[in-house]
């Protein structure tokens, strides 16, 4: 049998270009060169395997780039969004008008209006992703219930014909 090239004691040879050191640790280790004044082209907090530098930090700025028109066109599609807002509304409609109607002064009734209306829509659009969020676990937990029937149904045919199997070969000897 022929010996394989990994059992036989042979010097370690260095795969390593010239007037870079053997790396030590793991393999993934190899790769996280520190940036030193031997590597010239290298940008502050990169490595031999990347061309850019460091990246910055996502701020407002790029938050606000990413929103389009098209996402407030197509927001009334959005899950409980439409039952948030009419619930919003309907709390500051009635919240504004019976400030108005008590004697408050208009502006005052219509902060109120729109302090009722966010506060309206945030708690209707909360409670309603709470309630879809408690129908998905429903039905994950149906269809959990469904599988292990399914496969109780399975193991109980599979033991139906393991007897006629066993049956048959007993009535042929």
């Amino acid at each position: 049998m022929a010996a394989d090239t990994r059992d036989s004691p042979s010097p370690k040879q260095s795969q390593t270009s010239p007037g870079m050191t053997e790396p030590k640790g793991k393999t993934y280790d190899t790769f996280n060169y520190p940036v030193t004044a031997e590597n010239k082209n290298s940008l502050p907090g990169a490595n031999p395997n990347t061309i850019v530098g460091k990246q910055t930090e996502p701020g407002i700025v790029d938050a606000l780039k990413t929103i389009k028109l098209q996402d407030f066109k197509e927001v009334h599609k959005k899950p409980c969004t439409r039952e948030g807002f009419l619930a919003g509304i309907g709390a500051a409609f009635a919240t504004g008008g019976v400030r108005a109607i008590l004697g408050a002064p208009i502006f005052t009734a219509c902060s109120w209006a729109v302090g009722a209306f966010a506060f309206g829509s945030f708690a209707m659009h909360e409670y309603c992703q709470g309630k879809r969020r408690r129908e998905k676990e429903g039905i994950q937990k149906v269809n959990a219930a469904l599988l292990e029937k399914k496969i109780k149904e399975e193991m109980k045919r599979e033991e139906i014909r393991k007897a006629r199997r066993k049956a048959k070969e007993e009535s042929g000897r």
